[in-house]
């Protein structure tokens, strides 16, 4: 009995603690960007992956573990290139710190993976979500200097833990996203928490318009979108037709083309230009500039963004006040840092990811089949005008790679079942 509930406590305490470390750099300032600190942060994960190994060990999943690896062999290509490109890295101290960073994170994502179901995976991700918009609304109201922004561009945007509000903005989104699944499953199975994912669902959608991010705004606007398909695909799907998803995919279309003529008046509607606040030119000119001169295996991995030099030439170049510190899109930054080579292995292994998903969605009974999902559709659209990937935290990978595993181990298990079927 004290053996189950000390394993239990630990299982806790490991996802928890993955879950913090996971972002620890992303809150409050730029610590990312000082050297020591990737080095410490590297000390820390090799600790959490140790404990994760022995825990692995203990109840024999090692075996299981490793199967689940060679089913999930799509992400190594891109781990070996990396790893690869510490070789040529213009700071290879940090890409070697940071390669060591990826690969316990895509062990302890598969420990995560292996061990837990979707459901169970999102029953965590939403208590770390209420957490953290827990702490960061004391933040906010006891420490307003640390939790709301006070720059002469941006002023009063909540930001909480993180060390910007667009950060701040699109983790409240997921958060919002993981409430509302919550909420609804609650309904449906009219169990005892409505009224909390309620609360939680509203209090989340306030934050997230505190934080004044229209990348936030527009990516809970899409995945409220999304969500409301998938409901309606979820009740009506037996009755849906291949003419269906012809109209569908029509007004789709027509809807996409009155966007794209109207995106002037679009954005007006946030106060925003069609620049993207400047990261158009800012990208083109780190495309002529910087990448056109490395663009096949880039500046190292994670490397380019620690040179100084890099950062107050872009900024200056781009009109903005200070050092430019990130490439404000995630796929941009594997681009500058890994070059084509890394950024098609990346995509390789994540279009892998949007595979398993479709996959699974399509034999989805609820919401929480779906989740996977609407998972990578959060990655894609966040990860537009914010560096989300593994830039400055490694939060979204460690989430991916875990529901990768999770998908994995679901198929590996109904292969087993189907060969000792009856012959």
């Amino acid at each position: 009995m004290f053996q189950k509930k000390f394993q239990q406590i630990l299982d806790q305490v490991i996802i928890f603690s993955l879950f913090f470390l996971s972002n620890a750099s992303a809150f409050f300032y730029l610590v990312w960007l000082t050297p020591e600190f990737v080095y410490l942060e590297a000390i820390f994960w090799a600790i959490l992956t140790a404990i994760a190994v022995w825990v692995l060990s203990k109840y024999g999943l090692m075996s299981s573990f490793f199967e689940n690896c060679r089913e999930n062999w799509i992400i190594f290509p891109f781990l070996l290139f990396s790893g690869f490109s510490i070789f040529w890295s213009v700071y290879w101290e940090v890409s070697v710190s940071r390669w060591l960073i990826l690969i316990f994170t895509v062990i302890m994502g598969g420990y995560l993976g292996l061990r837990y179901s979707i459901k169970e995976i999102i029953k965590y991700l939403s208590i770390f979500g209420a957490f953290t918009l827990f702490l960061s609304t004391i933040f906010v109201i006891f420490f307003p200097k640390i939790g709301v922004m006070d720059y002469y561009t941006i002023q009063g945007a909540w930001k909480g833990l993180y060390w910007h509000k667009n950060h701040m903005g699109i983790i409240a989104t997921f958060a919002n996203v993981l409430f509302m699944v919550n909420l609804i499953t609650s309904l449906h199975s009219r169990d005892k928490y409505v009224l909390l994912w309620s609360l939680l669902y509203l209090y989340s959608l306030v934050f997230i318009y505190q934080t004044d991010s229209v990348a936030s705004y527009m990516t809970t606007i899409f995945l409220h979108g999304i969500i409301i398909l998938a409901l309606l695909w979820l009740k009506f799907r037996e009755k849906l037709r291949k003419s269906h998803y012809v109209a569908f995919l029509a007004v789709l279309a027509l809807t996409a083309v009155a966007l794209f003529t109207n995106i002037d008046r679009f954005f007006g509607i946030f106060n925003r230009s069609t620049s993207l606040t400047g990261r158009i030119p800012m990208w083109s000119h780190v495309f002529e500039t910087y990448f056109s001169k490395h663009p096949m295996g880039g500046y190292g991995f994670n490397a380019f963004w620690y040179i100084q030099d890099h950062r107050v030439e872009i900024g200056l170049a781009a009109g903005y006040p200070d050092p430019i510190v990130i490439a404000d899109n995630g796929f941009w930054d594997i681009l500058i840092n890994t070059g084509y080579i890394g950024l098609i292995l990346f995509l390789l292994f994540y279009c892998s990811a949007w595979w398993s998903s479709i996959a699974y969605a399509n034999k989805a009974r609820d919401i929480n089949g779906f989740f996977p999902v609407i998972m990578m559709l959060y990655s894609l659209a966040a990860n537009i005008t914010w560096s989300l990937i593994f830039e400055n935290e490694g939060f979204l990978m460690l989430v991916l790679v875990s529901i990768m595993f999770s998908l994995s181990r679901i198929t590996l298990a109904e292969r087993e079942a189907s060969n000792s079927g009856p012959g």
